[in-house]
């Protein structure tokens, strides 16, 4: 239930706000989180058959000294309510939030091996341009990743592996079929689609299903999208090659 640390962090992080304790609080919630964050420290908090007031009594030994009172308040606060197994994930939202807020982004890179300094480097220039952020990455080793990497950023999943891609043929082949878009300037009868879908069919072997798309500014012709490829038969395209070797000076005399 995202739900329930983000109703608490989103809290905290107003209080934070409120307060201008952001970057101190900060520096709170990462110890706190990294403490707890422990098969030890968890078991006790989430041990059915420990008391309230021993939960509450290790928490306030433990950080009684350590952090800010409405810290504590927000430990104490999920003890009575029952919400233990939140804390670290709350903790973990409110670092995120504060980190949003001042500009910077966690980012976790999954490899099949370990990416060299410079790869990781490049990777965080991508992402800090794509997502106007300073942006700190984390990298993590998972052999099933079948070679290349993918990032974890802000919900999002950048992937460029080997498994995607081959997910993406297993998809392809379970079906059965490949999807091709046609996009031309005039609508295309019966008797043409079905002499491009004859083509295609034979090109990649398989089934093509065709989706159409009526465009003027392709200025007659058409142009066909498959498989990440596309096959461009149109007036449009011609006279922006023709453009493009005028500008490069290659039709002069012509």
């Amino acid at each position: 239930m995202a739900q329930i640390e983000e109703h608490y962090a989103q809290a905290f992080f107003e209080i934070s706000t409120e307060k201008k304790t952001s970057q101190s609080d900060l520096e709170q919630a990462l110890f706190v989180e990294q403490t707890l964050n422990t098969e030890s420290a968890l078991d006790f908090l989430l041990h059915p058959s420990i008391k309230e007031a021993e939960k509450l009594r290790f928490l306030e030994n433990t950080y009684g000294e350590t952090v800010s009172t409405h810290m504590m308040g927000l430990l104490s606060l999920m003890l009575r309510k029952h919400r233990e197994e939140y804390i670290v994930p709350t903790l973990n939202k409110f670092i995120e939030m504060v980190n949003r807020h001042s500009g910077r982004i966690k980012a976790r890179v999954v490899s099949a091996i370990p990416l060299r300094t410079e790869q990781i480097e490049s990777i965080r220039t991508m992402l800090s341009k794509q997502m106007n952020a300073i942006v700190d990455i984390e990298t993590e080793i998972d052999p099933d990743v079948i070679g290349g990497f993918y990032i974890l950023a802000e919900g999002k999943i950048f992937d460029g592996t080997v498994r995607s891609q081959l997910n993406k043929m297993k998809n392809v082949f379970y079906k059965g079929s490949m999807k091709a878009k046609i996009v031309s300037a005039s609508a295309l009868n019966a008797e043409q689609l079905e002499a491009i879908r004859d083509t295609l069919s034979r090109k990649v072997d398989m089934k093509v299903e065709l989706k159409t798309e009526v465009d003027p500014h392709v200025i007659g012709g058409y142009c066909i999208l498959i498989d990440g490829r596309v096959f461009d038969r149109t007036v449009k395209s011609e006279l922006d090659n023709t453009m493009k070797l005028l500008q490069r000076g290659e039709l002069n005399g012509i």
